[in-house]
């Protein structure tokens, strides 16, 4: 019973207002957009955005994301339930994966610290790859430790998972699966494990699964392909900065702590047990992995270590097995220093917008530094009292994901999405089927998504202004959104602005 409860509660979790707000620039909309021309050009194999090919990510979410615009419709839910289904999956794997190697209360623990923290809420809930890929890398590793420890044929399960999280988001999906389980068997000196995970027939299962798509996109797209996919969107995107994501060594110390608060505190009890403990040994291998590659990775963005996150969890729990057996104060104190530094930044940063953006909506931040003085409150409680609090502490992470859901991105997403959905749409409802949408010096795919048609994109002064001679000859309406910064310009160019708004303005001329 208390399992089908908290399945409830994760279900309604993973799909709360899941369609609620309009898509994010960059990714999800141009995941969402890519899908939309993929259904309208019946072209399977190559992902194309505004026309052109897009080689960023293998083929399978593009691919999940139509079946479910065929289904529901294309619009937000749609583009972002594969998401939510692939969360929602992992915490039923993960719950039979802890529930036949140790008990229920161990997964009842990693269920809870898993999907009541906010990475398991932002990821759910974004049209993006990561979630589905953690799902496949989880299954992956899950598989070969029961191969390992239960039964050698779940070493199959590894390569089939393993292929689909390689048609997810591309070699990392190989590449981690074999590095941690490579480690892990280093790390015991088996070494007729290390010759069991290379599995003749099981590789070739990985090949039949993962090769045909890849081997049709180099038929297809050639050198292209191979530049673009495995050249630039894998090597440079590892030695080298793409789209400005730069970050320090440390950058997903705090992005961990935030994204798994208030969870994360009770890791440190996990490696009472390290020597006598496989699944430790192994969760810190899976997650220490994960950590360190992408920490000296040049590019870094949050959703990097989002596959980590089980394998934490998984941490998390046997962490609080032990709490369970001997109070810990190290990891309440812990809470007590997350908790007040996470409120102290909200209060730095309420105060830095207000002065900035004195219109942006505040209250979300009033509500977030509530929650986070109430953690604080019951971990002191729990310091003084030594009384078990996990209850109170699971209450209060559902409190801030529905405070999230229903104050916080509604508010962001007003703020970054708002100006651009609305001259979206009026650019939908003005212009002909021959007539032009620029944006210039933006890459906003929102805008293609929303206006339902072509952009044409351009960057530079002289482009545009031909284009606008070009299309007064030709008597036809362009549209063009741009920056706020360039209005000068554009007006200049003979361009009649219909609205500034903050950020963006928009612009209009007939033929």
């Amino acid at each position: 019973m208390v399992f089908k409860v908290l399945f409830a509660i994760i279900l309604f979790i993973s799909m709360f207002r899941l369609g609620s707000v309009t898509l994010f620039d960059v990714d999800e909309a141009v995941f969402a957009q890519a899908t939309k021309e993929m259904l309208q050009s019946g072209n399977w194999i190559t992902p194309k955005y505004n026309g052109e090919p897009r080689y960023d990510k293998p083929i399978l979410f593009y691919w999940l994301m139509a079946f479910s615009y065929n289904i529901f419709g294309i619009n937000e839910f749609a583009a972002r339930f594969p998401s939510a289904l692939s969360g929602f999956t992992l915490c039923i794997v993960l719950y039979f994966f802890l529930s036949i190697l140790k008990d229920d209360k161990q997964a009842f623990y990693a269920l809870v610290s898993f999907a009541f923290s906010l990475y398991y809420f932002v990821y759910t809930h974004a049209a993006v790859t990561d979630m589905v890929l953690t799902l496949f890398i989880s299954l992956t590793l899950m598989c070969f430790y029961l191969s390992v420890h239960r039964n050698k044929n779940f070493i199959y399960g590894f390569y089939i998972f393993s292929a689909l999280a390689f048609l997810t988001k591309g070699l990392i999906g190989i590449v981690f699966p074999l590095g941690i389980a490579s480690v892990y068997l280093c790390i015991k000196k088996s070494f007729k494990g290390l010759k069991e995970l290379y599995n003749f027939r099981a590789i070739l299962l990985f090949l039949l699964i993962s090769m045909p798509w890849y081997v049709a996109q180099i038929l297809i797209n050639g050198k292209e392909f191979i530049e673009q996919f495995f050249i630039k969107h894998h090597f440079m995107r590892y030695t080298g900065v793409i789209s400005g994501h730069r970050g320090p060594i440390y950058y997903f110390v705090p992005v961990l702590i935030i994204g798994m608060f208030p969870w994360i505190s009770f890791v440190i009890k996990a490696f009472k047990n390290l020597k006598k403990d496989s699944l430790v040994q192994f969760s810190l291998v899976w997650s220490g992995f994960i950590f360190l590659f992408f920490s000296f990775s040049t590019t870094k963005l949050p959703n990097y270590i989002l596959p980590a996150v089980p394998a934490f969890s998984i941490l998390i729990s046997c962490g609080m097995i032990e709490i369970d057996k001997n109070f810990s104060k190290i990891s309440y104190i812990f809470c007590v220093i997350f908790s007040i530094l996470i409120a102290v930044l909200l209060v730095v940063a309420k105060t830095k917008v207000m002065n900035i953006l004195p219109y942006f909506n505040m209250s979300w931040f009033t509500i977030l530094i509530l929650i986070m003085s109430l953690f604080t409150i019951i971990s002191i409680y729990a310091l003084l009292t030594r009384k078990k609090v996990f209850m109170l502490f699971a209450g209060l992470s559902f409190s801030l994901i529905l405070a999230t859901s229903i104050k916080v991105l509604p508010a962001i997403n007003e703020y970054m999405q708002g100006t651009l959905y609305k001259y979206s749409i009026y650019a939908k409802q003005i212009l002909q089927k021959n007539d032009i949408l620029i944006t210039y010096k933006i890459n906003k795919p929102s805008i293609s998504f929303y206006s339902d048609r072509k952009i044409l994109k351009i960057d530079s002064e002289k482009e545009l202004i031909e284009k606008i001679k070009d299309t007064l000859q030709q008597k036809l309406r362009i549209v063009v959104i741009s920056q706020v910064k360039d209005v000068e310009f554009l007006k200049s160019t003979g361009l009649n602005m219909l609205k500034e708004d903050r950020d963006y303005a928009i612009f209009t001329l007939s033929g």
